[in-house]
């Protein structure tokens, strides 16, 4: 089953919880339960392989910065050598 596919299906079976009072059958549990744990098993794997952003954009875009700064002061001295 695609990740995709899961998240789809787990907003259907919300959609229908909604719709009948908060409650799911035993069917709908199980596969409720049953969808929730694939996801949460992708989802650490993210984790696991260091493939979640952990911070903010104006942070990471300030090192971004940095970094480009301290690239083109290198490419200067390198060219002032020769």
């Amino acid at each position: 089953m695609k990740p995709s596919e899961i998240v789809y299906q787990l907003r259907e079976l919300q959609d229908v919880w909604r719709k009948n009072n908060f409650q799911l059958n035993e069917g709908q549990q199980v596969t409720y339960d049953k969808l929730l744990q694939l996801r949460r098993e992708r989802v650490r794997f993210f984790y696991a392989n260091n493939l979640v952003f952990k911070g903010s954009k104006a942070a990471w875009d300030k090192e971004q910065a940095e970094e480009a700064a301290q690239l083109a002061a290198s490419q200067v001295e390198d060219t002032e050598e020769y």
